[in-house]
């Protein structure tokens, strides 16, 4: 028997190069959980065969556990697949060793050790430590639950991803995507929805990409789920009813499984609907959702879906809006557009509707547009000044539009202009204050001094003696000025904070709308470099 050479493993190990930023085609090695998991880079699957291949064949005897040290190492036999893996020797347990295969990232207890050849040593780490991002609730549902984290660990195990790292700490931070979607919705779609991958690739082909129809809107929870019904609707929940209430035989359910579409009775009503199983008890009663009403509930007596009722769409969409231009969402964010996004349907709902398909599958995502008025364009964050704070309730803002920038833009390279003599009310003029120009409009006027409205500063009104002509091209007075409110008590928010964040107007904030209000000021967000304006200026 031969006495290992302890092999501490300081090789180029891909592992603490610099990740952070770094993207790539992937597959899940080992799975034990969403915060702790082990990816392959598809790209190295030739050299992890290669390895592996060149590992059954080493000669070498096996080593002697006594001249084994932690830290080392070695090729070790897995008890499971008969293997012989690259492994680091962990740990002492009893008459064996806990090792760790680094190749791939599961531990056991090995007894049957050989030593590496050097140029088997020499690899780079094969499997990425990794933890995804944002899965709290996910996570915590699939520790508890065996059923749901049986489902999660063959849906993870067997798709191809694309990984983002996110840092270089270990376990790595990352972000995945399957099918071109953030992996936290396809999570998201099996817990919340039933939605397995069979069950996902199917509803992928009820639509394609660009098909538009026109849609009554039924509920809208958030941006990412709003229910609509299609013309072709009716039709569809006729036939759906008409099969449930002429079902010749009944064949029992005998395996209740996450994603199963079964027909099972409400035990709110007492009647039958087609159903995806979420959980089981053992009272024989399972939470379902409600494939063709968008809800959940406990149901029991279990019947195989067979036929149309298996293969019938539902007749209700589920729907995720389409926002091009919100690359990044944070979650206060998300929260407000939502918010925003439910009042506006609420305010819509008896307007004409129609949707272009812009993603197929679960949820569907849509552009819709309301009276012809693309609805992301309605709710979209828009760039403001705050020119007034009177109190928190009664602001005055100015969207912060192109034509705004520009204005502002060319004021800046002029530098004379001529005296306005015959000043008229209501026109725009030129004014210098602080040796900067700005775009004023006549107000009032007195004999040592003239009342003007900044245009581009939310139509405060300032003195000035003296006005300027503009060039023709600087006459356009739309200023889009808004009276906006917080909607919270005074009481609780420092005024004097919120006027020094604004700056005298200067301050470019992004602005959601949470409520139209044209009598007492629309309900707004504010936020400053993506931070919620309301935690800056709260009281002490």
């Amino acid at each position: 028997m031969l006495c290992s050479i302890h092999i501490q493993f300081f090789g180029k190990n891909l592992n603490i190069i610099d990740m952070e930023g770094q993207k790539f085609d992937a597959y899940i090695s080992y799975f034990n959980s969403l915060k702790s998991f082990y990816i392959h880079n598809k790209n190295d699957q030739r050299t992890i065969e290669k390895i592996l291949n060149n590992l059954q064949r080493i000669e070498s005897e096996h080593l002697t556990l006594d001249c084994i040290k932690r830290g080392d190492l070695l090729a070790a036999l897995d008890s499971q697949s008969g293997l012989w893996y690259r492994a680091k020797v962990l740990n002492t347990e009893g008459t064996a060793f806990k090792v760790e295969y680094i190749d791939y990232g599961h531990s056991e207890l090995s007894s049957s050790f050989k030593k590496l050849p050097e140029k088997l040593s020499s690899y780079p780490v094969m499997a990425y430590h990794c933890t995804l991002d944002n899965v709290y609730n996910a996570e915590y549902i699939i520790t508890t639950d065996n059923e749901v984290y049986n489902t999660v660990f063959e849906f993870m195990t067997c798709i191809d991803v694309v990984v983002t790292f996110l840092n270089n700490k270990q376990p790595h931070l990352v972000k995945m995507k399957w099918d071109k979607r953030n992996i936290n919705i396809c999570l998201n779609n099996i817990v919340s929805y039933g939605i397995t991958i069979k069950t996902h690739e199917s509803l992928k082909r009820i639509d394609r990409p660009g098909d538009k129809m026109r849609v009554n809107l039924i509920y809208t929870a958030s941006i990412d789920e709003f229910y609509v019904l299609t013309e072709d609707s009716k039709e569809i929940e006729k036939k759906i009813e008409y099969e449930l209430e002429n079902i010749p035989t009944w064949e029992p359910v005998t395996e209740y499984t996450i994603g199963k579409m079964v027909i099972a009775k409400s035990e709110t009503d007492n009647r039958w609907y087609r159903v995806r199983i979420l959980d089981t008890f053992k009272d024989g009663k399972c939470t379902c959702y409600f494939v063709d009403y968008g809800i959940k509930e406990y149901c029991s007596e279990f019947y195989k879906a067979v036929g149309y009722l298996e293969s019938a769409p539902p007749f209700i969409k589920r729907c995720s809006l389409y926002m091009p231009n919100i690359k990044k969402r944070s979650k206060e964010l998300f929260y407000y557009l939502s918010k925003s996004f439910v009042n506006e349907m609420e305010l819509s709902k008896d307007k004409k509707m129609m949707i272009t398909i812009i993603k197929t599958g679960e949820p569907c995502k849509v552009e819709l547009y309301v009276d012809g008025l693309n609805a992301a364009k309605l709710i979209e964050p828009k760039s403001v000044i705050v020119s007034k704070v009177a109190h928190i309730n009664a602001l005055t803002v100015q969207l912060n539009t192109p034509w705004r920038v520009f204005f502002l833009s060319e004021l800046s390279k002029i530098k004379t202009l001529c005296r306005a003599k015959k000043l008229r009310y209501g026109r725009i003029y030129g004014a210098l204050m602080n040796n900067q120009w700005y775009r004023v409009k006549l107000y009032m006027h007195y004999k040592d001094y003239e009342v003007v409205a900044m245009i581009d500063m939310g139509n405060s009104l300032i003195r000035v003696k003296e006005l300027y002509k503009l060039p023709p091209f600087l006459k356009n007075d739309k200023s889009l000025v808004m009276f906006c409110a917080l909607g919270l008590d005074e009481k609780n928010v420092d005024r004097n904070k919120l006027l020094k964040l604004c700056n005298n107007g200067y301050t470019q904030f992004t602005m959601i709308v949470l409520e139209n209000n044209n009598i007492n000021g629309h309900v707004i967000r504010l936020f400053l470099n993506n931070e919620d304006v309301l935690k800056l200026v709260f009281r002490n």
